[in-house]
C-alpha cells in the first residue's frame, strides 16, 4: 500500500510517552479594569431563574501513536495520531434530563499531524480496526504540536457550541476552560469557565473580597485586556469581562471559579449573565466523593468528558492498528 505521505517514510516511536505535553493558552498579562461595573468592591448576590436551562460545552484529546516521519532528503520531523472529541450537555434546572436528549452534537475527528516543512500536503491516512475504516486527517503543523491540536479542539468546539446554542436557545452556554472563539461567535452569551488559576486579575489591595464571597456570589465585573495568545481568525486582542465565583466552601481559591464573556456583548448584558451564573454554577459543583478535581470541576462536564473519551473508541485496537499500517508502509 503506498504511504499516504507521498516520499516519506514512516516510522515508529515506540518509546515516546504518548500523552503531548501539556500545553495551555497564555493569559494577558494585564490586570484590566475593576470598576467597569462598579466603584463599590464588594460581592454581589447572584440572581436566582426558575427557568434556568443552560448548555454545558467541553472537548476531549487522546494522542493514540507517536511517528517519525522523513522526507527523500533526509529532513526529519515528529508526526502525532491524535483523536479529539467535543460535544455538549443540555440542561435544564428542575426537570429530568435523559442522556438520549441532553447529550448534543458529539463530533469525533482524528488527525496525523506533523510539523510543516516536509511539503506533506493533504490528505488521510487509513487503518482497518475490525471491520471499520479509521481515518486520521493530515495537518501541517506551523508550530509546537500541543498547541496547534489544542486549536484544532477549540475549533470543534466552538462549532458545537454555535450548532447547540442555535438548536435549543439556552439562557447559559458553559464551555470549559478560557474562551478563545473567533470573531463570528463573541456577540454570542458563551461563557467561558476556568477551574485553575494560574493568573489573578484583581489587584493585591482588592483580593480581600474572595475571603468576603459566600455560595451563590461572584465580584464586580473586571475588563480584562489582550487574550488569548491562539493564532486563527479573529483571535487577537481578544477583550473580556470577567468575574469570580464561589462554588463551594472550601478555603480560599479553591473554592471559587472564574468566568468570562466576550467584551462585545456589552457591560450591561455581562452583568445579567454574570449574576445568573453566580447562581447557577455552584449548583453544578461536584464533590470529594465525586470527582478528583472538585469542586471546580463541574459534573455536567465531568460527565460530558466520560461520554466524550467513551466516542473515540479503544485506544488499544487503534494504536495497534496504526502500528499495522506503517510498518506495512
Amino acid at each position: 500500500m503506498a504511504s499516504p505521505l507521498g516520499k516519506c517514510k514512516i516510522t515508529l516511536g515506540t518509546w515516546r510517552v504518548l500523552e503531548l505535553e501539556d500545553a495551555y493558552l497564555e493569559e494577558s498579562e494585564e490586570i484590566g479594569d475593576t470598576e467597569v461595573e462598579t466603584k463599590s468592591w464588594e460581592p454581589i448576590q447572584g440572581k436566582p431563574c426558575e427557568d434556568l436551562s443552560v448548555i454545558f460545552v467541553d472537548g476531549v484529546r487522546r494522542t493514540e501513536s507517536f511517528i517519525y516521519v522523513e522526507d527523500s532528503e533526509g529532513n526529519l520531523s515528529e508526526g502525532f495520531f491524535v483523536s479529539v472529541g467535543a460535544g455538549a450537555l443540555y440542561m435544564k434546572y428542575g426537570c429530568a434530563n435523559l442522556s438520549p436528549e441532553s447529550f448534543r452534537n458529539l463530533t469525533v475527528k482524528r488527525f496525523l499531524v506533523v510539523r510543516r516543512g516536509l511539503g506533506i500536503g493533504e490528505g488521510t491516512f487509513s487503518v482497518k480496526v475490525g471491520e471499520s475504516v479509521v481515518e486520521f486527517e493530515i495537518k501541517e503543523a506551523d508550530r509546537e504540536p500541543s498547541p496547534f491540536i489544542n486549536e484544532l479542539m477549540a475549533k470543534m468546539e466552538a462549532e458545537v457550541a454555535e450548532r447547540t446554542y442555535r438548536e435549543r436557545r439556552p439562557l447559559l452556554v458553559i464551555t470549559d476552560g478560557t474562551l478563545h472563539y473567533s470573531a463570528k461567535l463573541r456577540k454570542l452569551p458563551f461563557v467561558g469557565y476556568v477551574k485553575r488559576h494560574r493568573k489573578l486579575y484583581v489587584p493585591a489591595e482588592k483580593t480581600y473580597i474572595f475571603r468576603e464571597l459566600k455560595i451563590g456570589q461572584r465580584t464586580p465585573l473586571i475588563l480584562i485586556h489582550s487574550q488569548p495568545t491562539m493564532e486563527g481568525e479573529g483571535a487577537k486582542g481578544f477583550d473580556k469581562y470577567g468575574w469570580y465565583v464561589r462554588v463551594s466552601e472550601d478555603e480560599g481559591m479553591g473554592g471559587i471559579a472564574r468566568l468570562e464573556v466576550s467584551a462585545d456583548i456589552g457591560p450591561e448584558r455581562a452583568g445579567e449573565i454574570a449574576s445568573l451564573s453566580a447562581w447557577a454554577v455552584p449548583l453544578f459543583a461536584s464533590t470529594s466523593f465525586t470527582d478528583r478535581r472538585a469542586p471546580q470541576n463541574l459534573l455536567p462536564i465531568k460527565h460530558l468528558e466520560n461520554v466524550l473519551r467513551k466516542r473515540l473508541g479503544s485506544h488499544t485496537l487503534i494504536r495497534r492498528a496504526i502500528f499495522k499500517e506503517v510498518l506495512a508502509t
